[in-house]
């Protein structure tokens, strides 16, 4: 399953073809997708309820984004520990 799927739906408010102008899934689950949210944010008018539903999906985005990159360096330190320990035998020896 795939998490970003499980984020909440950003733009409730408008037609079909609104939104697939801005988002064609209508939801903020991909990089493209989060920086196109962040530039209507920064540059179209909005009611102050808009603008903050957009900034909660953008935290919850990045939050799970910053996760997702935590989990690979976890996976990366775990799969060269042991290079790293014959390694620093070697450069003792």
């Amino acid at each position: 399953m795939n998490p970003y799927k499980n984020l909440p739906r950003v733009f409730s408010d408008y037609d079909r073809d609104t939104l697939d102008l801005l988002m064609p899934d209508n939801e903020l689950n991909d990089g493209g997708a989060a920086m196109t949210a962040y530039a209507y944010l920064q540059f179209s008018e909005m009611s102050d309820i808009e603008r903050e539903r957009i900034r909660e999906a953008l935290l919850k985005y990045c939050e799970l984004d910053t996760l997702a990159m935590v989990m690979i360096w976890e996976h990366w330190m775990d799969r060269t520990s042991g290079l790293r320990t014959v390694a620093s035998k070697n450069h003792a020896g």
